[in-house]
C-alpha cells in the first residue's frame, strides 16, 4: 500500500493539531487508478538543511512559515523538486506582504475594489535632502475627493487589523499618515453598507464558504452561523470573484472579505489572507468543523491524484488579460473562465 506523507507546520495552533490527528485517523483511500493509499501526517521537524537533503513529504500544509524564517527557503527548495505545498511558497511569501499589489492586480482583471491610493512611506531615513528633488507633493485633495470620508488607511503588509485607521476628516487622515512610519500605506474608500455584517469567504481547495462576519477590535470578531442568506445573483458574483482572487495569487487556502453596498454590489476589501483564522472560539463549532472537513478533502484529493505542483504559479495568463483593451466586465469574464480550470477540475 502506498503511503502519502503529509507534513504540517503549525506549532502551537490547536487547529493544526486537530487536523493532524484527523488525517491520521482516516481509513485508507483509493487513488484515481483504484490502488489503496494511506495518508500519514506529522508536524515538520526543524533541523539543518543541506543541498542533498532528500524530500520526505508528498504534501505540505504551511500555516506558520511567515513566523519561521528557515521555513521560507526550505519550502521553496522543496517546491522546486516537486513537493505540493499549500500555499505555494513563492506566492505566499510575496503576496502576504503586498496587499497594495494585490489591489492593483485584482482591479485590472475586473474585480470590484473600492477607490484606493497607495502612498510612499512617511519616514525616509535613508534619503538625503537632494533625493527629494524627485518627490512631488501629494495630491491630498484629489485623493479625498475620490475616496471620501470616512475612509480607511491601512498598511500594505498589514495582518490582524494592525495599523488600520478610520479617518473621518482631513486632519485624522494626515495624523494617521504621520503615524505610519516606514510602512507603505493604502487609502481606501469605506464601503457604505446597510448591513451590520460583512462577508468573509473561507476558501479551501475548490470549496468556497460564504460567511456572515462581524469584525470587532480586540480579537472579538464573530462568524455568524447563517447559510444561503444571499440572493442568488449576489452569491454568484461573490463566489466568482473569490475564484479569480484565489487563482490570481496561486492560493489554495485563503479568506476573502467583501462589503455589500446599498445595491448589494460586493466590493472586495481584503483577500491576501493565506492562513485563514482557525480558532474555534472565533469560528464557532459549525464553521470550525466545516473548515476542518474542507482541509481533509483537499489533502485527500491530492493523495488521490499526486501530481507534481508547479514551482511558480502560472500568473502570466492573468497578466495577459489585464493588458487587453477590454472593459472590466470583459476582463472579469475572461479571468473567471481561466480560474474555472482549477475549480471545475475533478480527480
Amino acid at each position: 500500500m502506498r503511503t502519502y506523507k503529509v507534513g504540517l507546520l503549525y506549532f502551537r495552533e490547536e487547529f493544526g493539531r486537530k487536523l493532524l490527528h484527523s488525517l491520521n485517523q482516516l481509513e485508507p483511500i483509493r487513488d484515481i487508478h483504484g490502488k489503496p493509499v494511506k495518508i500519514h501526517a506529522e508536524h515538520l521537524e526543524v533541523h539543518e538543511w543541506d543541498l542533498d537533503t532528500v524530500l520526505e513529504h508528498d504534501f505540505i500544509l504551511d500555516r506558520a512559515s511567515h513566523y519561521f524564517k528557515l521555513g521560507i527557503p526550505q519550502f521553496m527548495m522543496r517546491s522546486f523538486l516537486g513537493t505540493h505545498i499549500v500555499n505555494n511558497p513563492l506566492s505566499f511569501q510575496w503576496f502576504i506582504e503586498r496587499k497594495d499589489v494585490g489591489y492593483y492586480m485584482a482591479h485590472h482583471v475586473g474585480v470590484k475594489i473600492p477607490p484606493t491610493f497607495i502612498l510612499p512611506v512617511c519616514d525616509t531615513p535613508f534619503f538625503k535632502k537632494e533625493d527629494f528633488a524627485y518627490h512631488r507633493l501629494f495630491e491630498w485633495e484629489k485623493m479625498i475627493e475620490s475616496v471620501g470620508f470616512p475612509c480607511i488607511m491601512k498598511p500594505a503588509n498589514g495582518r490582524g487589523a494592525r495599523g488600520v485607521y478610520q479617518c473621518s476628516n482631513r486632519r485624522e487622515l494626515m495624523e494617521a499618515y504621520s503615524l505610519s512610519g516606514s510602512e507603505i500605506m493604502t487609502i481606501q474608500a469605506k464601503v457604505h453598507s446597510p448591513y451590520p455584517w460583512q462577508l468573509r469567504c473561507l476558501c479551501i481547495g475548490r470549496n468556497i464558504r460564504i460567511i456572515k462576519y462581524i469584525f470587532r477590535e480586540g480579537d472579538r470578531s464573530e462568524y455568524l452561523p447563517d447559510q444561503d442568506f444571499l440572493p442568488p445573483h449576489v452569491e454568484k458574483e461573490v463566489r466568482e470573484a473569490c475564484m479569480i482572487l484565489n487563482r490570481i495569487f496561486g492560493y489554495e487556502m485563503n479568506s476573502v472579505e467583501f462589503f455589500l453596498d446599498s445595491n448589494d454590489i460586493p466590493w472586495a476589501i481584503d483577500f491576501n489572507n493565506p492562513i485563514p483564522d482557525g480558532r474555534l472560539e472565533a469560528l464557532g463549532q459549525q464553521w470550525y468543523d466545516i473548515y476542518l472537513q474542507d482541509m481533509l478533502q483537499l489533502v485527500i484529493e491530492k493523495a488521490q491524484n499526486p501530481e507534481a505542483a508547479d514551482f511558480l504559479p502560472n500568473l502570466n495568463d492573468y497578466a495577459k488579460i489585464a493588458r487587453m483593451p477590454l472593459s472590466p466586465q470583459e476582463k472579469f469574464a475572461q479571468a473567471l473562465a481561466l480560474s474555472k480550470g482549477y475549480y471545475e477540475k475533478t480527480c
